[in-house]
This record gives structure tokens, sequence and C-alpha cells, in this order.
């Protein structure tokens, strides 16, 4: 077992299969996840922030949708009903979501496929090639990540960060910034992992007007599974239980989880449906540096700032 499971349960760990070296969560019999080097719910030193099992342990949680992603030798011809108006993407302003809407899982055709490995497709316009399936050029690839340094201490600092494609010479493309302090409709948020990391996500779908650029699905991965099960389980027991856990307390980022599920729901008006694909970190380094580089920074803003990018 990991070091963690050992230490949150009061034992002193033993033995070469509980050293420090084995990163990510490890499970506790009560369901609880903490980090494995330390055994903590809140940890400073791995970034993460395991509290969000307290908003899901006891539910009754729907069963959740996961599509079926094909992925045949041949290529797809897309046609996208959909035009380009940049115009109109400007205009657009965050929106609560009501359950309309919620993405599904992505199923990889193997557990040990990589994401550039699978999205080996490349479209590109002007100075910027996103990475697509070579079988589906409508389905393209985005990573995100969220990181807070001194996590759950006195003075966090959070950070987000997504890669969205290459430019000139194969440069990665990434966008980030500090978390803000005001979340996405005027309340105060605080500075913690699993905030910086919705943010990331919502800062993606947020980044463009996807579906302009031919695209029908957005294939988020990421390897935050707060991020991955929230949004396409937890949310809609949530939803359901108007944002009110079993034992009377709100459920925590209400805000960034409406804001998310908003931009969900626009994107399925538009013809673009978005996946989840929880990646282990070790395939996530490009967002992960940046989201911690990120998180460094000296000032967040005190509001909320719209990350927009246009190629032109």
């Amino acid at each position: 077992m990991p070091r963690g499971w050992y230490l949150a349960q009061g034992l002193i760990p033993l033995g070469e299969s509980s050293s420090d070296d084995e990163e990510g969560p490890c499970e506790l019999p009560d369901g609880r996840l903490v980090c494995g080097p330390h055994g903590l719910v809140w940890c400073g030193k791995c970034c993460v922030d395991y509290s969000f099992m307290d908003d899901v342990l006891g539910d009754d949680s729907e069963k959740e949708d996961q599509d079926d992603d094909s992925f045949s030798s041949e290529p797809q011809v897309i046609h996208s009903n959909v035009a380009a108006n940049s115009l109109d993407f400007l205009d657009r302003v965050l929106t609560r979501g009501t359950g309309r809407a919620f993405p599904t899982k992505f199923v990889p055709p193997s557990a040990s496929v990589t994401p550039l490995e699978l999205f080996s497709g490349r479209e590109s316009r002007m100075l910027v090639t996103r990475c697509t399936l070579p079988t589906d050029a409508g389905k393209f690839l985005i990573c995100t990540d969220g990181a807070c340094l001194d996590n759950g201490q006195q003075n966090p600092k959070a950070g987000w960060a997504f890669w969205h494609g290459f430019g000139p010479a194969d440069k990665p493309l990434v966008a980030s910034n500090r978390l803000e302090k005001k979340g996405p409709f005027g309340a105060d948020g605080n500075q913690t992992s699993n905030r910086a990391e919705l943010r990331a996500v919502i800062a993606a779908l947020c980044f463009r007007y996807w579906p302009g650029e031919g695209f029908h699905t957005m294939v988020v991965a990421t390897d935050s599974e707060y991020v991955v099960e929230g949004s396409t389980k937890w949310a809609k027991t949530w939803i359901k239980n108007d944002w009110v856990k079993r034992g009377g307390e709100a459920v925590k980022n209400r805000d960034l989880w409406e804001a998310l599920l908003g931009q969900i729901e626009q994107y399925k008006d538009n013809g673009m449906a978005v996946k989840f694909w929880r990646i282990p970190r070790e395939w996530n380094t490009v967002a992960d540096t940046a989201a911690k580089e990120a998180a460094a920074k000296e000032d967040a803003a005190d509001s909320w700032r719209e990350v927009i990018g246009m190629n032109i």
C-alpha cells in the first residue's frame, strides 16, 4: 500500500511497498482519499485537495453517462453546420448551468495510449495547430490542470493552465494565470487546488468558439478525479438536491460547477459535445508545470477575468 494509507490511520509504514516514491491518491477503508506520500486530505507539498470526497461519500449517485467512442480505421468526413462567428462568441456571457446537459467520459481504445499518441492528427489554421483524432478531425484535444501552493494552509496561492495545441516550430501553446479572488458570478472564492482545476476547464471552454474551427467534440484530458467524476456523475445528484449534501452542508465550489455546466449547455446548443478523459499526472506535464508557475505569481486578480484567444 502507499505510505499515505498507513500514515492516515496513525500507523508507521514499513517495507519497500510503502515508500514515498508512490504518487497519487490512495483510498482508505471508509472510502476517503488521501495523498500517497503523506496521508493528507489537504497536502500543500503534493498540491492536492481530496476534501471533495465529503461531498460524495454516502450519496446515491446516478449512473454516469459514458458514450462509446469508436476508433475506426477509416477517416470520417466532417460536415460542420455551425458557422464561425467571433463577434457572437465575444458577446457570450457566463451562465449558470441548470442540468440540461452534462459532459461524458472519453474512453480511449487502450489504457496505455497517451493523449498525443492517440490524437496524432493535425489541423492547422493560421499559425495554430490543433491535435485531433486521425480518423475524426472533428474531435480535438485539450489538456488542463490546476495547482495550489501551500494548499489548505495560511496563505495558499492557486494557478491554472491549459494546453491547446502547437504554434510555430511546434512550440506548445499554453494559457495560464493565477486563480482570481472572486468567482464568475461575483462571490468570494478560496485559493484551492480544486477551484484551480475547475477554473482551468472553464478557461479552456471559453477561450475560443471551438465549433467555429469545425470541431464537434472537445476532449479534455486532466489528472483531476474531482473534475472528471464531478462533472460527469456527481453534479447530477448535486443539482437534484439543490446543491446541498446529505448532511445539510452546501456543495463546495458551486459557482464554478455552475459556470462549467453552463458552458457545456451552450456548446450542446451549438452542436459540440465535451468529454473528459482522466489521465495520469505524468501525461499532463505541460499543463501541470504551467499551472504551478502561474500559482507562484505574486498577485491574483480581485475579480474574474475572461481569457479569449483569437487566431488572427
